[in-house]
């Protein structure tokens, strides 16, 4: 069996049944159009149906090639936890994925390793992902094992040469139907907080130390959501550590537009804030690149508060320097949380 590491290199054919590494998983799959290939992945595992088989795909735009329009709330569940162990039964609005339809529903997901995806948007097709077992067996892990016992499953491999793999964990599964997130299957991601997320999506935004910029956004933006009804949480982080109150300077203007911050503590950013998150809004582009070094598979929804509210200018550091300054910087940080608040309104 060939093994690919470089995805320019695969000699993908049709029906061809491969195996892979979703980030979190070895699984074998196929294209999701290949009826050979799916019934080849049947006859291994000893399934009956083409039920239980997940659909990955490499962008959540792909939804809108197959999926009905989803709600908003779902939409921010999907944005926050994709790429990502979340996988969502969502209706389809055509025969294209017949082959794995059931009851008008697919389940999907992005898979969080980047090779994978490289390689669904190089074969422009969406795949099918199952676990390497016989139906009722405990699923194979171990390349040297899966090499070894079921080698001849697959037609060629499509592995990175070096990958970090999260945790061996099945993914969770959701299902959304008559405006209601239902869990079928929780896995490593707890069904609590996606519910949550789902009930009260989370804006956690970004700034260098999390005393000056961000706090003020932080804080704007709730008083803001609050004047129009809208059920959202806010937080703010920084890149230092924590522990320290708001700066003098957005204090003071902060109070000054009769917002209390003075309870505020900095905090520094970590995975938990970043995973609680739909949307994560940095001061700065440095800020936002910072932040997809450290956590690649936030993509879908880190970008500066200039980016997203089409605006194309950062919000630079008021620290240290006059109060003039910061409410310069309160004013340019006001103007773009409009824009936010209109979108999520919207």
């Amino acid at each position: 069996m060939k093994v690919y590491n470089e995805i320019t290199k695969v000699k993908y054919f049709e029906d061809s049944v491969f195996l892979h590494h979703t980030g979190n998983m070895f699984g074998i799959g196929c294209s999701v159009f290949s009826k050979k290939g799916i019934q080849k992945i049947n006859v291994l595992k000893q399934k009956k149906e083409n039920r239980g088989y997940i659909v990955l795909i490499p962008e959540l735009d792909w939804l809108d090639r197959f999926c009905e329009q989803q709600d908003v709330k779902i939409r921010k569940v999907l944005q926050q936890y994709w790429p990502g162990n979340l996988t969502v039964l969502l209706a389809v609005k055509n025969d294209k994925l017949s082959n794995v339809t059931f009851n008008n529903k697919v389940a999907f997901r992005i898979p969080s390793s980047s090779f994978l995806r490289q390689f669904i948007k190089e074969i422009n097709e969406p795949i099918i992902s199952t676990s390497i077992n016989v139906s009722n067996e405990s699923p194979i892990n171990n390349l040297k094992q899966i090499l070894k016992e079921k080698k001849e499953w697959f037609d060629f491999a499509v592995l990175p040469k070096k990958e970090k793999k999260e945790e061996i964990a099945p993914s969770t599964i959701t299902d959304f139907s008559d405006n209601k997130l239902s869990c079928i299957r929780e896995g490593s991601i707890e069904f609590q907080k996606i519910k949550e997320s789902y009930l009260f999506p989370k804006i956690l935004f970004i700034c260098t130390a999390n005393i000056c910029r961000s706090p003020m956004a932080q804080y704007l933006t709730k008083e803001m959501l609050k004047k129009n009804h809208l059920t959202f949480r806010v937080s703010s982080a920084g890149f230092l550590e924590g522990g320290f109150p708001i700066s003098k300077g957005s204090d003071i203007v902060l109070s000054e537009n009769n917002i209390d911050a003075s309870m505020h503590i900095s905090q520094k950013v970590n995975r938990q804030l970043k995973q609680d998150s739909f949307l994560i809004l940095t001061m700065t582009e440095m800020h936002k690149q910072r932040l997809l070094e450290l956590e690649p598979n936030a993509v879908c929804k880190v970008f500066t508060l200039s980016e997203y509210c089409d605006f194309s200018i950062d919000i630079d550091d008021p620290f240290g320097l006059d109060v003039s300054f910061y409410r310069e910087t309160f004013k340019k940080i006001k103007m773009r949380l409009e824009v936010l608040i209109k979108k999520i309104i919207d």
